[in-house]
């Protein structure tokens, strides 16, 4: 036989009311938290965007310093590749007599390789759309107007995927070091953006 639970005396339930006031307080307080996430999402990945052109700037000084394609030129490569592409930032060059590089051989680690779409601002008409972004953000070649000669110079720039959603700032750096940004306001929200830094955007502070 079921047993029926008894109340005890005086016990009582919450009311309509009361919950409604406690689904309002927890609505207020979520519409208070979500846009501080989304925020602070984005500048982690504003941070992160900016780290990347660090780390490629600081691997094309070992590629040029080090020689490391070993063709007697002090030079830079403007290609990510992969570990089976000789002469690039993923395989340098290849040690042993092998036919591939090992990941021991990289400058930069497999994430670039997916997020990586080869040249990128034609007049910033190329949108960010890789197959895998970094941290929400693609990365590609820097305009080739904004400087010469790979054995004297290089470019890399990143944009964020989408507008107020991963990023709001786009990224670029170049042979003389400095970490450059640009801020486009005008964008819609959700846009997948355009490599729109360049060597005359500011540097970033």
């Amino acid at each position: 036989m079921p047993k029926f639970i008894k109340r005890k005396k005086g016990q009582k339930g919450f009311t309509l009311i009361e919950l409604l006031v406690v689904a309002a307080i927890i609505g207020i307080l979520l519409a208070l938290a979500i846009p501080n996430l989304i925020k602070a999402r984005m500048s982690a990945n504003e941070a992160n965007a900016r780290k990347s052109m660090q780390t490629l700037r600081d691997a094309e000084g070992e590629y040029f310093e080090m020689d490391l394609d070993g063709n007697e030129q002090r030079d830079y490569t403007l290609d990510i590749g992969d570990l089976t592409k000789v002469s690039t930032l993923r395989c340098p060059s290849v040690v042993g007599g092998g036919s591939t590089c090992s990941e021991e051989d990289a400058l930069v680690d497999s994430s670039f390789e997916t997020a990586y779409m080869g040249f990128g601002n034609p007049a910033a008409s190329t949108t960010s759309d890789c197959s895998d972004p970094k941290a929400g953000y693609c990365i590609a070649q820097g305009d080739s107007a904004d400087f010469g000669s790979t054995d004297f110079d290089f470019g890399w720039e990143t944009s964020f995927r989408s507008f107020d959603k991963t990023g709001r700032k786009d990224f670029a750096v170049y042979g003389d070091g400095t970490i450059r940004c640009t801020f486009d306001g005008s964008i819609a929200r959700g846009t997948v953006g355009a490599f729109g830094a360049s060597r005359q955007s500011p540097g970033c502070d």
